[in-house]
């Protein structure tokens, strides 16, 4: 695949924007009789918050779990021949028309997971595919975290020229 077209691509049409605060408490589980309290800390993530995001109608914003996703809709639909012509060179086009999560789908599109979250906001604008995860099976903000960490977040398949 032409990664660094990609990435160009990616770049072009979709901003990221962090989720949440900085620090998360929760349990771990260590095994079925034991649990531990911990507190998450999220650094690292040079992104600003999402209630920063820009608030502009040529803009569509993507639930990626993790991170929110804004997808310039102009600039997305300008390139969606190109990211097409990226996409026909995926390594096992039935895996990418059978709906992989973002696990998979990342590196081998040669992206890291940033990149493949960023891919499936994109091509989800454009109509290429639905995003599948925790949320859109009814489940609240906690649990679609949960298994999207294992997971539980993926595409419903690649359609060429978008889903009718």
């Amino acid at each position: 695949m032409e990664t660094e077209k990609l990435y160009k691509i990616l770049k072009e049409t979709t901003k990221v924007y962090r989720k949440g605060i900085i620090a998360e408490e929760g349990d771990f589980q260590i095994d079925y009789s034991v649990t531990r309290a911990v507190l998450e800390l999220f650094f690292g993530i040079p992104y600003n918050l999402t209630p920063e995001a820009i608030r502009e109608k040529k803009y569509k914003k993507v639930d990626m779990i993790f991170i929110d996703v804004l997808v310039d809709k102009q600039k997305a639909e300008e390139r969606k021949q190109q990211l097409e012509n990226v996409l026909a060179e995926y390594p096992q086009p039935e895996r990418l028309a059978g709906g992989p999560s973002y696990i998979e789908l990342s590196p081998n599109c040669g992206l890291e997971q940033e990149g493949g979250l960023r891919l499936m906001a994109l091509g989800k604008v454009l109509g290429l595919w639905k995003i599948i995860n925790g949320k859109t099976c009814g489940l609240n903000e906690k649990e679609a975290k949960e298994l999207a960490g294992r997971g539980f977040l993926m595409i419903s398949g690649y359609s060429p020229g978008g889903r009718k």
